[in-house]
């Protein structure tokens, strides 16, 4: 993690083989991309990345944020987000490199992607973490979205490896009825996945999506 010189609210997050995490409250500026651990690149340091995901709490993305991305391929915009800084010659490059927008229904980031060409999926949804103490298992449950928009659960279990350095475990993924939102509440989510009922008796974003996809 990265946290940013300019506002102590902002940090980066590196995920492994994902989009670059900006985390924090509030608006994110170009002057934020300055970090205290750069590699000594400078604002460089974020050249390598294809995508960028805006996450919760993020409300404003202003000037010169995206334009930093120089391989940008795909945005994750939270239904926090509620504007992104877009100038002329930086929609026509989106729309150019085809960049793909992952939010939310009934958000700015379907109206984003709407608005400037863009293709649209969903954002993927974390459930929740259930533990299996018995075997030393930790296990995090997802709603995903694949190419055509269809979701499917994905499962990444984690357990202790070989050392303390080590974790070990896999990814597994499994069908999931396309409108299986459909009547849905979180207590009765719940009754269907009861490792994971507390995360999902709280989880907000699983409420909001059930909200907004019942209403299309």
């Amino acid at each position: 993690m990265s946290i940013s010189k300019n506002n102590k609210n902002i940090s980066f997050d590196h995920t492994w083989g994902g989009p670059l995490q900006v985390c924090g409250k509030g608006m994110i500026s170009e002057k934020d991309l300055e970090v205290d651990h750069d590699g000594g690149k400078g604002r460089h340091w974020i050249d390598d990345y294809r995508g960028v995901e805006f996450s919760k709490g993020i409300t404003e993305v202003g000037p010169g944020v995206l334009e930093a991305f120089p391989q940008l391929d795909s945005i994750v915009i939270h239904y926090t987000v509620k504007s992104i800084a877009v100038s002329p010659e930086l929609a026509a490059t989106l729309r150019k490199r085809k960049v793909l927008v992952r939010g939310w229904y009934d958000s700015y980031g379907e109206r984003f992607a709407r608005e400037h060409g863009l293709e649209f999926r969903h954002a993927d949804i974390v459930v929740g973490w259930a533990y299996d103490n018995e075997h030393d298992t930790r296990t995090r449950l997802e709603i995903r979205f694949n190419g055509q928009g269809k979701p499917y659960r994905f499962y990444d279990d984690i357990c202790t490896g070989w050392a303390a350095s080590n974790n070990g475990g896999g990814t597994y993924e499994r069908e999931l009825d396309e409108n299986f939102y459909e009547g849905e509440t979180l207590e009765t989510f719940a009754e269907w996945f009861t490792r994971f009922r507390d995360d999902i008796l709280r989880n907000e974003d699983l409420a909001y999506y059930f909200k907004t996809a019942q209403k299309r």
